[in-house]
């Protein structure tokens, strides 16, 4: 099974401040944010793939993106929602700026995060990085478990969230990307593919194209990112 995952698009126009939004701040998409979501649906459906499943968070900004996603694709598969693919409460940062965050509570946590995916302290984040990353392990696995092998699946998520995915993979381009916090943009798409309980990433943080997508999905792919070298 090959697994897309997609950050959803804009939530802020670009005269507006930029803040922290997790979990309890439900931001609807800007107009650049449903024109992303129409492109990946276009995508897709001039690639000619056949989704066997879409899946996205219930924050309104996930499951906007999808609904658009399907509309592009005539309308099938319908979204389906789930909590696993909830943002993280960011708890004291929500609502500030990064400038705002360094302010009030230093540098040092924001940088590991923003680094590494070191979860900080001090601001109350949750739910746990244990029970998120369990949530993230649980819906690969029953994913796999209900998808046929040549399957491919979308699901439309967070940047928080897409981290742990990353954590699922054991090929080479995962520490290079880690090396970058596996920071996925706005609008752009992931391709992992779980194949015999194991997980390999064929793409990370790129743009989504007809020609791309294809390849991607429907032959021996070459690892992409725009965060790292490729690797054949």
């Amino acid at each position: 099974m090959k697994l897309i995952l997609s950050r959803h698009g804009n939530t802020f126009e670009p005269d507006e401040k930029v803040v922290w939004v997790g979990r309890r701040t439900d931001l609807p998409l800007t107009r650049e944010g449903c024109r992303q979501a129409q492109h990946l649906g276009s995508a897709l459906w001039q690639s000619g793939v056949m989704l066997g499943g879409l899946y996205c968070g219930p924050l309104r900004r996930t499951r906007q993106y999808a609904e658009i996603i399907a509309g592009q694709m005539g309308g099938w598969p319908l979204p389906i929602s789930d909590s696993s693919l909830t943002e993280i409460d960011y708890g004291a940062w929500e609502g500030l700026s990064s400038q705002e965050i360094i302010a009030q509570f230093g540098t040092e946590e924001l940088e590991a995060w923003e680094r590494s995916s070191t979860w900080p302290a001090s601001p109350g984040w949750s739910p746990s990085e244990a029970t998120l990353a369990q949530g993230v392990t649980t819906f690969v696995k029953h994913l796999s478990r209900i998808q046929g092998e040549d399957s491919v699946v979308l699901a439309v998520t967070s940047n928080g969230v897409l981290r742990y995915f990353l954590r699922l993979s054991g090929n080479t381009l995962k520490a290079e990307i880690e090396g970058r916090a596996g920071k996925v943009a706005t609008g752009r798409i992931c391709i992992l593919e779980m194949r015999d309980g194991n997980c390999q990433i064929h793409a990370w943080n790129i743009a989504p194209d007809p020609a791309s997508l294809f390849v991607l999905l429907n032959m021996a792919p070459r690892v992409r990112s725009t965060d790292a070298t490729s690797i054949p």
